[in-house]
């Protein structure tokens, strides 16, 4: 499948009231998803407002804690072009399924020369269904995540740690489209990275057949940096146009997200939300 021709099905499914909600009720198996399972849809009214209010300087996730990079909170605003996709897809879902998932959105960031980073966590903020995770065994909320680098269109790079671990799933307060915002973090993590460039991705992961709520969706929600700084945002800036999404159910292997040929078709897809936690262990 072409990028551009992706791009079509990532814009209508950042534009989404999920209508194919009887599905959970009636799912008979794992159907492969398609233009007119992901929209058009009606745009609807977003609320950004935020949980908690403002984290402290140098905290970010959800629950917040030592914040070494975040790209921002998601807003949909009425300046930005009316056509501005606001997510792509990503999950490992009894909708979206794959092995190590279905779909995966790829965020870039940077370790400043002269910084060591000690990475204990990671998480993106994603627009769901319901935010539910569940792989059906013991742990049952867990999300699949890594740090690569050299990431390049087509190829993954070099993955410097990955794996599957505990995870939580916790609403931010915002939402759009008739979707919930949730921060899906993994903590726990020893990870050291030198400076230069890395990507990451958290992956949200419900793949528990007997549990309906797994017949939802996640997106990787978008950040905008038209006339202004996405709120909350931290550490090293997020370098623009450089995330990748992955999938090999929708035919995408780390095709850019941004431009024309991209992902979402030259709709957005500039930036996203997710971070990393941890501390400085060198300056």
């Amino acid at each position: 499948m072409s990028g551009k021709g992706f791009g079509l099905i990532a814009l209508a499914a950042a534009l989404i009231p999920f209508t194919q909600m009887t599905a959970a009720q009636n799912y008979k198996g794992t159907p492969k998803p398609t233009i007119q399972d992901y929209g058009p849809f009606p745009t609807t009214t977003v609320t950004t407002t935020k949980a908690k209010g403002t984290p402290p300087s140098g905290e970010c996730g959800n629950p917040v804690t030592t914040c070494l990079f975040y790209g921002g909170d998601f807003l949909d605003s009425p300046v930005y072009p009316p056509f501005l996709a606001n997510g792509l897809a990503n999950e490992n879902t009894l909708f979206v399924s794959g092995n190590p998932y279905g779909a995966a959105v790829w965020v870039p960031f940077t370790v400043p020369a002269g910084q060591t980073w000690d990475v204990k966590g990671l998480f993106t903020n994603n627009l769901a269904s319901y935010g539910v995770l569940d792989q059906g065994t013991q742990p049952t909320a867990v999300a699949y995540w890594s740090i690569n680098e050299e990431v390049i269109a087509g190829s993954p790079g070099v993955v410097v740690d990955s794996g599957t671990s505990p995870a939580t799933s916790t609403a931010t307060g915002r939402s759009g489209f008739d979707l919930t915002e949730f921060t899906v973090q993994v903590t726990g993590l020893s990870i050291t990275l030198t400076p230069g460039a890395y990507w990451l991705t958290v992956v949200p992961v419900c793949t528990n057949s007997a549990n309906p709520y797994c017949d939802g969706v996640f997106f990787t929600s978008d950040v905008e940096y038209l006339n202004t700084t996405p709120v909350n945002a931290y550490g090293p800036a997020e370098p623009l146009s450089q995330s990748y999404f992955d999938s090999p159910l929708f035919g995408a292997s780390f095709e850019p997200t941004w431009g024309p040929a991209g992902a979402m078709g030259g709709n957005g897809g500039d930036a996203f939300s997710g971070g990393v936690l941890g501390k400085i262990a060198k300056k």
